[in-house]
């Protein structure tokens, strides 16, 4: 794992990582195993800002305040632009069809499968 890596993507985020996407990150370090190396810490934190990032926005539950919604597209921002990086076009079209299904789900008031359950299924589905 790459510190720097991790360290230039977080500027700006670290409060988040205090309040639990650090361990979101840790959770998917296992997952990412099977793809190369140096895209291992990119996969593992795109991941997490993922679920942080629906988690922020508050899908399913009250409208989040402006500044958390904010935040919340900023780490789905990163994600995306980490994906897009490191990612092959497999991995990329699995992570959006999770992000729509929790998205779909929380639109018409039904509960989906647990974020982290459809990352993992992505990194599955985009080897």
């Amino acid at each position: 794992m790459s510190v720097q890596i991790l360290d230039r993507e977080l500027e700006r985020l670290e409060a988040l990582w205090a309040e639990g996407l650090s361990d979101s990150y840790r959770s998917y370090v296992e997952v990412v195993a099977g793809y190369e190396t140096e895209a291992q810490p990119k996969l593992a934190l795109a991941a997490a800002l993922i679920e942080v990032g629906l988690r922020l926005q508050g899908l399913g539950g009250h409208a989040a305040p402006p500044p958390t919604l904010l935040m919340g597209d900023l780490c789905l921002a990163r994600a995306s632009r980490l994906l897009a990086d490191s990612a092959g076009q497999a991995l990329q079209v699995a992570f959006a069809q999770a992000i729509e299904t929790v998205s779909a789900a929380a639109a018409s008031g039904q509960r989906s499968r647990p974020v982290r359950d459809l990352l993992v299924h992505a990194f599955a589905a985009g080897r």
